[in-house]
């Protein structure tokens, strides 16, 4: 059976300066080669997916693990990540902190406890338990802007307002994941992110959602990027998987649920993987890195 892997860098909406957009794809290109020599190694489809997810999360250019993930509006570094092979195992982490890579905490939930997802002191207790050592975001990296939001304004309701446009205003999800397959036919899709600017505190998007921002089965398996509401509200990576399995070429699943995402008025960025190692790439947004092999 034929391997596979696909990587993505998360989908912008907005226009990127071109330094930008060449550091985005030579940070997926690195992470993906790394994920490529795992496959070939190991020909475990958890490690290939777990080693590129853990290396995007160590590059400060990609909204994931504690280098580059966006602060929330108290200037928190709140993390999501989650996996899932073809099996139906799956691991998630919810408002993780403080640990370098949440996909790697992710994978330990599934192997090693019943539960499917941990979220904030629990999750990083658990962390603590499996021997991950934590460190503090460095603030030279971590990924805010120049527009500040007021802790403990006087007037709520305009700051309401006021923090609703801000959000709204927001082009830029770059959450990464991956997909892989092994030569045992075993699928496994990963998706990790640090949310979206200035999210208030315990925001929970899409990425740690199973079905959402991330799903395998045995005809497929996707991840997930774009607004993380609206993800969750169309439930884009099981739909997608969906679509495979009632027997529409992968590609062509991966433009439908984009379409249905553009419908909605949302922005969405999907991959995926076949049972044969196809792969599907699609958004609908002004970039989003990806890279993609298929090999004996």
């Amino acid at each position: 059976m034929k391997r596979a892997l696909i990587v993505h860098g998360g989908c912008d909406e907005g226009f990127l300066p071109q330094k930008e957009i060449e550091l985005r794809t030579q940070g997926v290109n690195v992470a993906f080669e790394i994920g490529l020599e795992v496959l070939k190694g190991s020909d475990s489809a958890l490690d290939a997916v777990e080693s590129v997810i853990a290396k995007l999360e160590d590059d400060p250019h990609f909204d994931a693990g504690i280098s580059g993930s966006f602060a929330n509006m108290i200037g928190e570094i709140e993390m999501d990540a989650s996996i899932m092979d073809s099996n139906e195992a799956a691991g998630a982490v919810i408002r993780i902190k403080n640990f370098a890579h949440p996909i790697s905490v992710a994978r330990k939930v599934l192997e090693e406890i019943p539960h499917l997802m941990l979220s904030g002191k629990g999750a990083e207790l658990f962390a603590r338990l499996m021997g991950f050592r934590e460190t503090s975001p460095n603030e030279q990296y971590a990924n805010t802007d120049d527009r500040e939001i007021e802790k403990l304004p006087e007037d709520y309701r305009e700051f309401v307002r006021k923090y609703s446009k801000l959000l709204a205003e927001q082009r830029t999800f770059s959450t990464v994941g991956a997909v892989a397959i092994d030569s045992k036919g075993h699928i496994v899709a990963g998706t990790s992110t640090g949310g979206i600017a200035h999210a208030f505190p315990g925001r929970v998007g899409d990425t740690p959602i199973i079905g959402a921002g991330t799903f395998a089965s045995r005809s497929a398996g996707a991840s997930a990027t774009g607004l993380g509401e609206g993800i969750l509200r169309v439930g884009v990576t099981r739909k997608l998987v969906e679509l495979v399995e009632g027997g529409q070429a992968v590609q062509e699943a991966c433009d439908r649920v984009v379409e249905i995402c553009s419908e909605r008025g949302f922005q969405c960025g999907v991959i995926a993987l076949d049972a044969e190692g196809n792969a599907g790439i699609s958004h609908n947004g002004f970039f989003m890195p990806t890279m993609y092999s298929r090999f004996d």
